[in-house]
């Protein structure tokens, strides 16, 4: 009897949204929080505070906020799960504004820690009291020179509920809803997308062109929604004072510009990587030319779907193969129900992997449809998730790792797949395989990196005046084009796909930690192939540090410099040679 496609059990954290121990929660955070202003408000800042009291007050502090981040979480999972039902949106709304009045409470500590002097914060960072803390008290002090009044800073964390949250809420749901016409079938994003892989031209590109009409119906929304969120932005970064509109990404992924431009100039400078690709897709296909909807079309008929359990059995193996430990962390997920893998009728579409806090666990969502590709995002996330389970040993201040090293683990997850069924499959197998695997490649590394530079393009474009929906078609192209040359041709639908991307508004300038993250991971996997099983436990004792250490720190003990061309370029080496491999395997035939 076929298994159902498992869905989460979120029992963990509460019932239901009408569970009575959520409105208790957000009372008792609220009292702690107000008994700790009344403990500590006015103390932060006196310059005779000394490093056990500051220990203790980030103690409570960091309490506080562990428990405080657990009914929103919650509400973003119920939402995420279901964005079509109206109450699970008023819920998600109600439980950021209950959450956030807890912090407003709180806001006063930190801003008060950065009125000490900054010798006495140096002081603080090297004393062996606040050991645990030292990087977080790093992080403060950087962060310094763009921190507001205490009264500023509420008013903005006030209209964060109702601006770029509110109607990030708002695209969300219009693209969760909303239906796309493919022939004579109505379906969702995800479903057409899903076809834009299917083996015949005529239904990839009707795939294409449903897409486009849909998007083309929404322009309207979806460009001002993307204005709006591109000036709230802007104003942001004013009253901070960020020089760049980007810039507020590197101090959260706790990496310089100047290393962001090294990696970005190294994968624009290999372009030609993607276009040779797609050149010799063209032969392997014997098809004179490659469109838009192209691109992901399987070389060869898929033999057979792969159900959920045979997907669990094959990353669970492959896992094993590297790590005793790594396939126990992950077998969790699926015995105990942490992953919600069904596709349903107002699901959100893609991926993730939601943290949650150090006392729990942290859940999957994706939308299973028994393709390859499908067992690689699983794997991909089910690495986020041993990633959050062996960070758990953190305090909650430490438990997190900024999006440089966030996608280290999940690329990881991926390559460990990859090169697990490599070794099982045909030699035609073989070359569908490594094909998809370049493609998966590209996606991260290239194409995330052109978004990124579309993403420059429309924050400076947008200081001068409002975008209509033709110029961020127009610059969607330009980076595009730059990318797939000749090689493969672009129709005039695939301009409108911007507007489908939630990173760009979600979290501005994420896309190119993916880049990093994939480069990154390869010279690891490199690594991992080279030292075999005495890398396994100084890559294990990475993903535990969460953020304990700056990301330089942190690969500091696996010979890595982030500043170094040199090192990037190595990544790209990998790629030369998947695609240096598919080539062979191509010529073979």
């Amino acid at each position: 009897m076929k298994k159902e496609i498992p869905s989460w059990d979120l029992s963990d954290l509460y019932k239901n949204i009408n569970d009575p121990k959520i409105s208790s929660a957000l009372k008792q955070n609220l009292t702690k929080a107000e008994q700790f202003e009344k403990t500590y408000r006015g103390k932060i800042k006196d310059k005779n505070l000394t490093s056990q009291g500051l220990l203790n007050a980030i103690k409570e502090y960091e309490a506080i906020l562990q428990e405080n981040i657990k009914p929103e979480v919650y509400a973003n999972l119920m939402f995420a799960a279901d964005v079509k039902n109206p109450r699970h949106g008023a819920f998600m709304q109600q439980m950021k504004a209950g959450c956030l009045d807890v912090f407003q409470k709180m806001l006063f500590f930190e801003l008060e820690l950065l009125q000490q002097e900054e010798k006495k914060l140096e002081l603080f960072e090297k004393d062996p009291v606040l050991k645990n803390y030292r990087h977080y008290l790093e992080k403060q002090r950087i962060i310094k020179p763009h921190r507001l009044s205490e009264a500023e800073e509420k008013i903005l964390n006030d209209k964060s509920l109702t601006s770029s949250a509110a109607f990030y809420r708002l695209y969300q749901e219009e693209l969760s809803v909303k239906k796309f016409k493919v022939k004579t079938k109505t379906l969702s994003e995800t479903e057409v997308l899903d076809l834009l892989h299917h083996p015949k031209q005529e239904t990839r590109k009707a795939a294409a062109e449903g897409l486009t009409k849909g998007l083309q119906e929404e322009a309207r929304r979806l460009t001002f929604i993307a204005n709006i969120m591109l000036q709230d932005k802007s104003i942001e970064d004013k009253y901070r004072k960020f020089p760049n509109p980007e810039y507020s990404r590197h101090l959260a992924n706790e990496i310089d510009q100047a290393t962001v431009d090294t990696m970005t100039s190294v994968v624009t400078s290999n372009y030609k990587l993607v276009q040779e690709f797609y050149e010799l897709k063209k032969k392997i296909m014997k098809m004179p030319k490659l469109y838009d909807y192209d691109r992901y079309a399987p070389i060869q008929e898929p033999k057979e779907k792969i159900p959920f359990e045979k997907a669990k059995e094959i990353i669970l193996t492959s896992f094993s193969s590297f790590s005793p430990e790594y396939a126990k962390i992950a077998r969790q997920f699926f015995d105990n129900k942490w992953i919600d893998a069904a596709t349903r009728e107002g699901k959100r579409g893609g991926a993730f992997c939601m943290y949650v806090t150090p006392d729990l666990h942290p859940y999957v969502l994706v939308n299973y449809t028994d393709k390859i590709r499908e067992v690689e995002t699983l794997a991909h996330e089910l690495g986020h998730g041993v990633n959050a389970c062996l960070m758990r040993k953190q305090t909650g201040l430490n438990f997190d790792n900024p999006l440089t090293l966030a996608e280290t683990s999940s690329i990881f997850g991926e390559m460990l797949v990859f090169d697990d069924l490599k070794e099982k499959v045909s030699k035609e197998e073989k070359l569908s395989l490594y094909i998809q695997m370049i493609e998966s490649v590209f996606a991260s590394v290239f194409r995330q990196t052109a978004m990124y530079k579309f993403e420059q393009d429309v924050h400076a474009a947008r200081k001068k005046w409002e975008l209509s929906t033709e110029e961020m078609n127009t610059f969607w192209r330009k980076r595009q084009k730059e990318m797939f040359g000749n090689a493969v041709e672009l129709t005039a639908d695939y301009d409108w796909w911007w507007s489908y991307i939630p990173h760009f508004w979600e979290s501005p300038f994420y896309v190119y930690a993916y880049s990093f993250g994939e480069l990154l991971t390869l010279a690891l996997y490199a690594k991992y192939k080279k030292e075999g099983k005495r890398f396994v436990p100084k890559y294990l004792r990475l993903l535990e540090l969460g953020s304990t250490v700056s990301p330089k720190e942190a690969l500091a003990p696996l010979g890595i410099d982030l500043q170094k061309k040199e090192f990037w370029e190595s990544g790209i080496k990998v790629i030369q040679e998947l695609i240096e491999e598919a080539e062979k395997l191509y010529q073979e035939k």
